[in-house]
């Protein structure tokens, strides 16, 4: 057999085998999300679309819907995930709370977070003196005259600000709203006296770039550079912040694409949204991958073809 021949040979069987070990898809990509991720996704598909037309990509709803790939804000069990992003929770009370005067004189550390807003058994330090007791007496008082509202849904982002925190929802206190955690801020508005945590996505108007006008943020113990950032209202600044420094007290968590089979349609996709797609994140008040968690994802896909 001739050299020439002996190579052809030997480039079919490669591309055969390329094609067995990642199935053609049929330019067609069905994927389902949650009310608070939609518009994100939205624009990814726009994007993608731009660069290759002739992928049909459409968005599904509802609890029984199959789709080829479904956002989630969790870790699901026994799932194969691809994470494309990330997204960061404030705690948040209203501007006509009657109570916000004494709220913002607080230096909210993360034990004051947890009283706030979970049921805990009482834990103090025997070595407490007396203004120390005393201090935590009035940061209890103030505590029982705020009601506490957190999602309920599935879809709820409750459980990952629970477990930042070190605990379950079961744990939290007050009351839990159905659908949406875009609802909670409604809760605010008919409960003066109530606080609760969202996504930045939710906190801030995506056109101004600002905190919801009627929305407050709970002054969070941190050092005087980010709470100036914190502080400022700007979206685009708490998001460089959120980005660059680890806060212990606001909870960071990753979203990202769980899918069943996978196919070439797929897996140009995913790769685009994690390399190319990042440039929507924050316009849609969502963090994007790092650097490491770019390469690590693409690696991810790779050991999928």
């Amino acid at each position: 057999m001739k050299i020439r021949t002996l190579l052809t040979v030997i480039a079919t069987a490669i591309a055969l085998t390329a094609s067995a070990a990642t199935p053609q898809g049929d330019g067609v990509i069905t994927i389902k999300v949650n009310k608070a991720s939609k518009a994100l996704v939205e624009q990814w598909i726009k994007g993608y679309k731009a660069v290759k037309p002739n992928v049909e990509i459409a968005l599904v709803s509802g609890k029984s819907a199959d789709a080829d790939l479904t956002l989630v804000n969790a870790p699901q069990e026994g799932a194969q995930i691809t994470y494309v992003g990330r997204y960061a929770l404030l705690p948040v009370t209203s501007t006509e709370n009657p109570l916000l005067r004494d709220i913002q004189k607080k230096d909210w550390k993360s034990k004051d977070i947890k009283h706030l807003f979970f049921n805990e058994e009482e834990d103090f330090d025997e070595e407490y003196d007396d203004y120390e007791e005393e201090q935590e007496g009035k940061k209890n008082k103030l505590t029982d005259k705020l009601t506490v509202y957190s999602g309920s849904s599935k879809a709820s982002l409750s459980s990952t600000f629970a477990a930042h925190f070190g605990h379950t929802t079961d744990d939290l206190r007050g009351n839990r709203i159905v659908g949406d955690d875009y609802y909670l801020l409604s809760a605010l508005v008919e409960d003066k006296a109530a606080v609760t945590f969202n996504a930045l996505n939710n906190l801030y108007d995506l056109s101004s770039r600002t905190l919801r006008s009627n929305l407050a943020l709970l002054p969070l113990s941190v050092k005087t550079s980010q709470r100036e950032a914190l502080s400022s209202g700007n979206l685009d600044e708490t998001i460089e912040l959120i980005e660059k420094e680890n806060i212990d007290l606001i909870p960071v968590a990753d979203i990202g694409f769980t899918y069943g089979a996978f196919d070439s349609d797929i897996d140009a996709f995913l790769q685009w949204v994690i390399q190319e797609g990042q440039q929507y994140n924050h316009q849609q008040g969502f963090l994007k991958l790092s650097t490491k968690e770019v390469e690590s994802q693409l690696r991810v896909l790779a050991l999928n073809q």
